[in-house]
């Protein structure tokens, strides 16, 4: 049975009636914060998270898709085992490089386009490394795109939570860092589809540059999806472009309750201010990150917050050797194991550097096995699993962190001393459950330092992050074929030791008194 005109119209006017607020709390001013809240969490929260999480994974996929391409390509780029650590490295080594550029660029100049023009900087530089006829040229490629990768690896956080209401802004992080960890398994999931083709003599390509090309080529499709955001409404406030802010604010209320813009209640945005129902920081709405200077720095350099510096930077820097360090090798290495003969027995390191499994050898062998691919893909599938799992127990920050390196720490020592290749193969690509230390880590970095201090001391621990991949995967890369059996027992000794060193980080219930005092001092 359907409705006559003048019933759909009244049908319509009684559903604006109930969407339009009373005509005294139309018409109002209000914090940032508070105007996030009115314009609701729904479809564009959704949609905006669904594209900073693809952004994300665009940029991991790329990052540790060297440890596929490597393998691969090693006779077509005649790459000695000797250089392969800091090829697979080298993305790290441009975001070290380049991070703090693109965070001053998107406080400058806005985190959209900002990060589209990175994101597809980045993504056609990798490109066209697909094509590169040898192995400078490629080099030269990577390391160029590198260079842009730095702000789709880290800015899509902040672009996020910005864009959330602060109800909503914890869980959709979550949400978004659980999806990203098991994102990783699609590297795995790529190559197996795309090394194994047997592609015609006519089109002259070898399978790891259309693998190359496949890494990066998401990377562009974020850029042409960037186009449909929405600039971030505490960006915009922060230089002073109220009237966008609103604009901003005024759609995205429109998308999530389907009324036109114009009946978004909000007239105006308070320029600074705290909101009603909160004293914390969070409520501040218009709070600019602080700016590092002499005095900061200074300050992070003398007791007592020099020791939680140099502890929280070291087990930092720990972590991310395993995950961005020896970690990224498991493909290649399990990859070498799994090539011998099934009669062959040894431990991993003594099937690995067989004669020929070397790359200078006259018979380079440059085929990852069927093996290799699925060991690969479900181990990441399932520890990427259990590492979203473990991270919403209700177990303390620091239980985690000494769990977590004495159980990595054991299977590395087992990875290299076990004869059952397959064995092995699952227990190297156990060394991804350090991915579980990185939120325990972030949150010690935020409570062991006040807030004058925060901003800078958080990104001081992230930088140690960053150069422990570099070493930790330099390292691994020179050490594994020089020195395989030193190299486990090296980052086993690593593991152990960064456990010891957790248990003198505050328990839950503690917060180092140093930071409370020059909190109460600032």
């Amino acid at each position: 049975m359907g409705f006559t005109e003048s019933e759909m119209k009244m049908k319509k006017s009684v559903l604006l009636n109930k969407l339009t607020p009373p005509k005294e709390k139309t018409r109002m001013e209000v914090s940032l914060e508070d105007a996030l809240d009115l314009a609701g969490a729904g479809k564009y929260q959704v949609f905006h998270c669904a594209l900073m999480l693809t952004t994300l994974s665009s940029a991991v996929i790329e990052m540790i898709g060297n440890a596929f391409i490597l393998p691969a390509a090693a006779c077509d780029l005649e790459l000695p085992d000797t250089l392969k650590g800091i090829l697979i490295s080298m993305p790290n080594i441009g975001v070290i490089l380049t991070a703090p550029f693109w965070g001053r660029a998107a406080d400058n100049f806005g985190r959209k386009p900002v990060l589209l023009g990175s994101a597809a900087a980045s993504g056609a530089i990798g490109f066209a490394a697909a094509f590169m006829p040898n192995l400078i040229t490629f080099a030269l490629c990577k390391f160029a795109a590198s260079l842009f990768l730095a702000c789709p690896s880290s800015l899509g956080w902040a672009y996020a939570s910005e864009l959330v209401p602060c109800r909503r802004r914890d869980l959709a992080l979550l949400v978004i860092n659980g999806f990203l960890t098991t994102s990783s398994t699609l590297s795995p999931l790529l190559a197996w589809g795309i090394l194994p083709l047997n592609l015609p003599a006519a089109v002259n390509i070898r399978p790891w540059r259309l693998l190359t090309a496949a890494y990066a080529f998401p990377l562009l499709l974020v850029a042409l999806w960037l186009t449909l955001a929405k600039e971030s409404p505490k960006f915009l406030m922060t230089k002073g472009r109220q009237e966008q802010a609103l604009a901003v604010l005024s759609h995205v209320y429109s998308v999530n309750t389907g009324a036109p813009s114009d009946m978004y209640p909000v007239t105006s945005i308070k320029k600074c201010g705290h909101r009603k129902d909160s004293s914390s920081e969070e409520g501040s709405s218009c709070e600019l990150a602080p700016t590092p200077n002499n005095t900061t720095v200074w300050a992070l350099l003398r007791p007592p917050h020099l020791k939680w510096l140099a502890l929280s930077g070291f087990l930092m820097f720990g972590l991310f050797s395993l995950l961005n360090g020896l970690f990224l090798f498991a493909p290649d290495t399990i990859n070498k194991v799994m090539q011998g003969a099934a009669e062959e027995e040894g431990t991993l390191c003594l099937l690995m550097n067989q004669s020929d499994n070397q790359t200078s050898s006259l018979t380079c062998v440059d085929s990852i096995s069927e093996n290799t691919f699925i060991i690969m893909a479900v181990t990441t599938a399932v520890y990427g699993a259990a590492v979203m799992a473990v991270s919403l127990l209700p177990i303390s920050k620091k239980n985690l962190l000494v769990g977590m390196f004495l159980c990595v720490g054991v299977t590395c020592m087992l990875a290299g001393l076990l004869k059952n290749r397959t064995a092995a193969g699952v227990l190297m690509s156990a060394l991804q459950i350090t991915a579980l230390g990185i939120g325990p880590l972030t949150a010690y970095a935020v409570q062991l330092f006040p807030t004058s201090l925060r901003g800078t001391a958080v990104g001081a621990v992230l930088m140690c992050g960053r150069l422990g991949s570099v070493i930790g995967a330099s390292a691994a890369g020179a050490l594994l074929a020089a020195a395989c059996a030193a190299t486990f027992h090296g980052f086993t000794a690593l593991l152990f030791l960064c456990a010891a060193l957790s248990l003198l980080l505050p328990g839950a219930q503690k917060s180092p008194p140093s930071a409370a005092q020059s909190e109460a001092e600032g």
